[in-house]
């Protein structure tokens, strides 16, 4: 026998499994319907061809600087959520590159790109301002969960400061 509110309960079920289906991350899909802006240092074609190609699908606006002065110039015009920046980027040491363009810009999340990653790298990224280390060669799905996750760790942030100072 047909029950309305057996049907009921049994459709909202379905209906809230399938949103919690849809709900997960993954990288193929963007995080939300904000977009979040990045600034790239990556002087390599191939790097910068896959961030353009991840880019358009995942909505991201990203933007590219072949210097660190051009970086900076770009990290203070467009406060980006994201900056990713190369680890051998010629003249200077990756340390000074990273602080200077972190004291340009507005709290965003350092990715350090390098073919180098362990955790002494780590914990000097960390301890320099930086967020995480993005391993070369840039492989797609780990580009985009790092970058999803410091967009998350940059939303969070920026809604616990705007929070405090209310």
């Amino acid at each position: 026998m047909w029950h309305p509110i057996a049907s009921l309960r049994a459709a909202i079920s379905r209906f809230f499994a399938r949103r919690v289906v849809h709900s997960a991350v993954s990288a193929s899909e963007p995080i939300s319907a904000a977009v979040a802006t990045l600034v790239c240092v990556l002087p390599a074609p191939a790097d910068r061809d896959l961030l353009t190609d991840l880019s358009r699908r995942q909505c991201w606006e990203t933007f590219f600087a072949a210097t660190r002065d051009d970086a900076r110039d770009a990290i203070r015009r467009l406060q980006p959520q994201i900056v990713l920046l190369d680890r051998d980027l010629e003249p200077a040491d990756w340390r000074y590159s990273l602080s200077s363009l972190a004291a340009a810009s507005n709290g965003a999340c350092f990715l350090l790109v390098s073919r180098v990653v362990d955790e002494y790298l780590w914990n000097e990224v960390v301890s320099n301002g930086g967020y995480d280390v993005v391993r070369k060669p840039l492989i797609e799905a780990d580009v985009a969960r790092n970058v999803k996750l410091a967009l998350s760790y940059w939303t969070v942030t920026h809604r616990a400061n705007a929070a405090a100072t209310k």
